[in-house]
């Protein structure tokens, strides 16, 4: 009888941390990557990255921005719009979290050191590989490509 009670017990208090934390998510209706504890406290747009740029070399920030595309294998990074004209590419630190394949076309904050950055030949061929583009595509590229970019960022909330 104590073991059926004992189990009955852990069962019950399995089953309300599990619906505990889904009221949570849906009450919040966002996710959080990375840093459990990051908030949105401090964000900035896009526009004001941009800016920010213009006279640093880089800045820690919480950026907000439309997610446009993830990485279709893995989640491994992602293409945030900054404005109508340009993108940030994310990746995460020590690759400790992914993002959902079906992100893209949700709004996130993303948390960390943002700059300008070069992009190599051999990264863009690597995302064009990873959206499975034609070989034509691929081929095409020649030139690095001057972007934004958070390589390491340690969290990312998606709302």
């Amino acid at each position: 009888m104590k073991k059926i009670l004992f189990a009955a017990t852990i069962l019950l208090a399995v089953a309300c941390t599990n619906n505990q934390k889904t009221k949570e998510t849906v009450e919040t209706n966002h996710m959080v990557y990375g840093d459990s504890t990051m908030t949105d406290e401090g964000v900035i747009t896009g526009v004001e990255l941009m800016d920010i740029l213009e006279s640093n070399d880089s800045a820690q920030v919480k950026v907000i921005g439309a997610i446009s595309e993830v990485c279709s294998k893995k989640g491994c990074w992602m293409e945030v719009d900054l404005d109508e004209n340009n993108q940030m590419l994310v990746r995460f630190l020590d690759y400790g979290f992914f993002m959902p394949l079906d992100a893209a076309g949700s709004t996130a904050i993303i948390e960390g050191i943002a700059k300008v950055d070069t992009l190599s030949v051999a990264w863009l061929k690597h995302q064009l590989e990873d959206a499975e583009a034609s070989q034509e595509e691929i081929d095409a590229i020649t030139e690095p490509e001057i972007s934004y970019s958070i390589e390491e960022a340690t969290g990312v909330i998606i709302k």
